[in-house]
């Protein structure tokens, strides 16, 4: 028997960024109502979500597509549509089987970040389901249209889906968003560092004088960096959960299994990244400043870098100058600015514990 409580949370498994806030409000709902369970449908990886044997569960399954990316500054578009096809063929099998577990575990609500097929099964199963993201795929899809025309079915196949939701839980630094019946506007989901700068530095070994930058690009990665321009930078402490061939002494590798994330970027002056929101809105939150690579070809990117330039402290590069390590002079341009305090509100996890709450109470 499941409890009475009970959430169905679905995340797309593209890049971290939809796991990493979805997990931020999911620790909010667990800790208001001990009553509740949750299962999370994704690709992502389970140690991005809270910790809570017997109460939430993270079946590894999934549901979209997002977009096929070898690493994180690449798309492989007809990749991705081979994948939107596939999913398409099976579309009526797969909603089929998701509310057949919906309804299995009980499920109450469906959250979803904010795969289509979520919101179709939800209505198959009669269960009520909210949507989250500050941006949807079909608009993805929709803007690719002019690069290939095979991507407007799965635009409309998308939209679909989201008009079968409830309401959008929507958050800032978003593009229209037409295909949802309603919208609730949040303020930004993103986990406040619980250390300062030297704290994390003690607890992470790091030295506490020298100036140190991660390079992180989310869950996809990237090490297609020529590592002599960074051994060039030797003032220079730079950090990285992945593994590049021929580091320079001053390339330091952090094991990224069991390391909190938000640990190490609390010990940083710096970070060398790619726009995703989940770094941008922990820069905004917590003053983190960022180098930030150009990305032409995700239609997220500019909104996201309008965002850094009226609220926090960025600068750009090509993916070319990254590539060629030539990045010297903006990022110590980049290290030589000042960090306004943060402004934003950063209460939308709280904001939608308290929406899923009031649902689950109806």
């Amino acid at each position: 028997m499941s409890r009475t409580r009970t959430i169905a949370a679905y995340v797309s498994g593209h890049g971290f960024g939809h796991a990493v806030r979805v997990a931020e409000i999911l620790g909010c709902v667990l800790r208001r109502s001990p009553a509740t369970e949750v299962h999370v449908r994704t690709s992502a990886p389970a140690r991005l979500f809270p910790r809570a044997p017997g109460r939430l569960f993270v079946h590894h399954v999934s549901t979209d597509v997002g977009m096929v990316q070898p690493h994180g500054l690449k798309i492989d578009f007809e990749a991705t549509l081979v994948q939107l096809d596939g999913l398409d063929r099976h579309w009526d099998r797969r909603s089929a089987e998701e509310a057949a577990w919906l309804k299995a575990i009980g499920a109450r609500i469906v959250l979803g970040d904010i795969p289509p097929l979520a919101f179709d099964a939800a209505e198959r199963a009669a269960v009520p389901a909210l949507a989250l993201g500050n941006f949807s795929w079909d608009w993805v899809y929709g803007s690719y249209a002019e690069r290939d025309r095979r991507f407007l079915r799965h635009a409309e196949r998308a939209a679909s889906g989201y008009r079968k939701a409830l309401r959008l839980l929507r958050l800032p630094f978003h593009p229209e968003t037409s295909s949802f019946a309603s919208i609730v506007d949040l303020p930004i989901v993103a986990r406040r560092f619980e250390w300062s700068r030297a704290e994390a530095r003690h607890l992470l070994g790091l030295p506490a004088d020298r100036a140190v930058v991660l390079i992180g690009f989310g869950g996809l990665g990237y090490t297609g960096i020529d590592v002599r321009a960074i051994g060039e930078m030797a003032e220079i402490l730079f950090l990285t959960t992945e593994r590049y061939a021929d580091a320079a002494p001053n390339l330091v590798e952090r094991a990224s299994k069991d390391l909190d994330y938000a640990l190490l970027l609390a010990a940083c002056d710096a970070v060398l990244t790619k726009p995703g929101y989940g770094i941008v809105a922990s820069s905004l939150v917590n003053g983190l400043r960022l180098l930030c690579v150009k990305r032409e070809d995700f239609p997220e990117s500019s909104i996201l870098l309008r965002a850094l330039a009226a609220h926090g402290t960025a600068e750009c590069i090509s993916s070319d100058d990254l590539s060629r390590g030539r990045f010297r002079a903006p990022l110590e341009a980049l290290l030589s600015r000042p960090v306004p305090a943060a402004r934003i509100d950063a209460g939308g996890a709280e904001r939608a514990a308290g929406l899923l709450d009031e649902e689950l109470a109806g």
